[in-house]
């Protein structure tokens, strides 16, 4: 297996700048919803600098020129490109002056709902097991370049998820379902034309590796003992590397601290556990490691804007859907 592209930052937008920090954006403040969200020329949001995000991205290209800076190198953007971003990925398009595009964000519980995995692990995920992840993975090595007809229909399903996210809440669950529909059909696209080109990358190793052996041992570390005490110290031995260094890699990787990661993967878990299950809000906090259930409540609030019990019924009664905000 060849080894994989070491990921570094990409290139600064003005020569001889100072390198700002690196921005990490979350699905509450650039999407729609709280699955999905889609916006175009008109209506981006500010993207001035090299950043990453907890989402999983597709920029559609439909006119103007420009270049994709990631994974420690460039690809070309031009009419009918169509560019994927790995989430925590550090990269940067900028938007050509005269570009008519689309940028799609995806929540990685509604891209795969059965798969169980954090987003660090899903670059060992096969193919076979996951196809819906391929053009993200290959991003790096490959342009994806589609003809004037291909682009009109690409352009078209960009449109009627744009239309279905505008859509009021009350009709959620068909657009959930409508879009879902739509973001498969673009990869599928993807896949009919850059297929061989998928399998010929993996049988030969070209997968990118975009984050440390280091940061992924720990995410596995944190994910199988939420419902134990969670040290830096603990979660470093684990990974084989000293806490200092961990700590450095934690934040240089994800934007985050080692406690700020714990939080986030215990609630995440929480949400999971309320909305699938019916264990009592109480030994769901003791089961994702808040030992009573008062600082459970609090700490979900805080991070939720809501009682596990509010979201519980906001949730569950709609039905058990194949997304979690």
């Amino acid at each position: 297996m060849q080894p994989a592209p070491s990921l570094i930052d990409p290139p600064l937008p003005r020569s001889g700048a100072a390198r700002p920090a690196i921005g990490n954006y979350t699905m509450a403040t650039r999407a729609q919803r709280a699955y999905f969200g889609i916006h175009d020329q008109t209506n981006i949001l500010p993207n001035p600098v090299p950043h990453r995000h907890e989402y999983f991205q597709i920029y559609v290209n439909t006119r103007g020129e420009t270049t994709h800076y990631i994974g420690g190198g460039q690809r070309p953007i031009g009419p009918g490109t169509v560019s994927f971003v790995l989430p925590f990925l550090v990269h940067y398009i900028p938007n050509a002056p005269d570009g008519v595009f689309h940028i799609i964000n995806i929540s990685k519980d509604y891209l795969l709902p059965s798969l169980d995995l954090d987003v660090f692990e899903l670059s060992e995920v096969p193919l076979a097991r996951a196809p819906e992840l391929a053009p993200f993975r290959f991003q790096h090595c490959l342009d994806f370049r589609f003809d004037a007809a291909e682009t009109e229909a690409l352009q078209a399903l960009c449109e009627r998820m744009t239309q279905e996210a505008q859509r009021p809440s009350g009709e959620d669950t068909a657009s959930h379902l409508l879009i879902r529909g739509h973001l498969l059909n673009l990869i599928g696209m993807v896949w009919r034309r850059y297929g061989e080109d998928f399998r010929h990358c993996e049988a030969q190793g070209l997968v990118l590796q975009s984050y440390k052996q280091a940061v992924l041992r720990c995410i596995r570390y944190i994910t199988q003992n939420l419902a134990q005490e969670l040290t830096l110290g603990d979660a470093a031995q684990a990974s084989h590397v000293s806490a200092t260094h961990l700590a450095h890699l934690l934040k240089s990787e994800t934007g985050k601290t080692f406690l700020e990661i714990v939080t986030e993967r215990r609630i995440d878990r929480a949400k999971t556990l309320l909305v699938f299950t019916s264990t009592s809000a109480a030994e769901i906090g003791e089961s994702t490691g808040f030992a009573e259930p008062a600082h459970f409540a609090r700490r979900f609030r805080q991070v939720v804007g809501t009682t596990p019990s509010a979201y519980r019924r906001q949730y569950q009664g709609v039905g058990a859907r194949t997304w979690i905000e």
